[in-house]
């Protein structure tokens, strides 16, 4: 089972709205669950694929008051990862990049900062976010972070 997906009683699985909270009505079996799976790590590697024109150097900042990391081009935010700390845990909810901005690498590059960081720290991961599991289960150097502690909501 992916770390983003949240099992009911009846075997199948929520997830989480486009604000990043379960609310009850995104619930697929466990057939719909994996097709969804399948086609957001697809889609990680179709949409986030650096480009020749990658043109401009992106910061990566740790905003906490505002519970996200926001990746910016000069002074503009390109792309951001939400997180909440609940419990002694940090859960990472989505990530979001500008429409224009897809297909340079920003999401990968803000995801690996982002998980640097929250690696750093020492604190027990949680991710809900689908972009987030299928970059960690692509990416070896971030697998202790999908362990069974990172899997519990």
């Amino acid at each position: 089972m992916n770390a983003a997906n949240q099992a009911d009683d009846g075997g199948r699985f929520e997830y989480p709205d486009q604000a990043g909270y379960p609310d009850g009505s995104g619930l697929l079996d466990e057939g719909q669950a994996a097709l969804v799976d399948e086609v957001t790590a697809d889609a990680l590697d179709a949409v986030d694929s650096p480009s020749a024109e990658a043109e401009a150097e992106i910061a990566v900042r740790r905003l906490a008051d505002e519970g996200l990391f926001s990746a910016t081009i000069g002074d503009r935010e390109v792309a951001n990862l939400r997180f909440v700390e609940e419990d002694g845990r940090v859960v990472v909810l989505t990530t979001t990049v500008l429409p224009e901005f897809r297909g340079r690498g920003i999401a990968s590059a803000l995801i690996a900062v982002s998980l640097d960081d929250l690696r750093g720290r020492g604190v027990p991961l949680t991710v809900r976010c689908p972009v987030v599991a299928a970059f960690i289960a692509s990416n070896s150097q971030y697998q202790d972070l999908a362990g069974p502690a990172a899997a519990h909501s």
